[in-house]
């Protein structure tokens, strides 16, 4: 048996998230706020809620579904759930229920981004200098 020197190999600190990730992409959740607020003119327009509520609602299933896909890289069978369910929020004609969801989602994602904890800290490695001496098996070649 003998023993060969190996270096020790630095690990880089891994960042720890207190915050899991949101379950929308940011650019979609801002979309759904920003569709949200075209019921503000359907006051003017007598009748128009119907419609306007089937195009916002297409709006923010398209939108959602492209981003979630290209973007936040989800499958698209994911994708189209996550499409459906925003785009019913969008849809619903009141200006609160897609604009409450939208900014909470954005702001769990900036939670998620933002709110960092110190990075763990690891068992006290050997200065550079050292290093570790591991066992290996040598056969006899004869």
């Amino acid at each position: 048996m003998t023993n060969e020197i190996e270096p020790i190999k630095a690990m880089p600190p891994e960042p720890r998230h207190p915050v899991p990730p949101a379950p929308i992409h940011p650019l979609a959740a801002l979309t759904i706020i920003v569709l949200d607020n075209v019921f503000g003119w359907i006051d003017l327009v007598p009748g128009a809620m119907l419609g306007t509520s089937l195009l916002v609602g297409g709006l923010g299933f398209l939108s959602t579904l492209f981003v979630q896909h290209y973007l936040a890289k989800d499958e698209w069978g994911e994708s189209l759930a996550k499409g459906l369910v925003m785009g019913i929020i969008a849809g619903v004609p009141f200006q609160v229920t897609g604009t409450a969801v939208g900014a909470i989602l954005l702001g769990w994602a900036g939670a998620n981004q933002w709110i960092k904890l110190p990075a763990r800290k690891r068992p006290e490695q050997l200065p550079a200098s050292e290093d570790e001496i591991v066992d290996v098996e040598v056969m006899d070649v004869k």
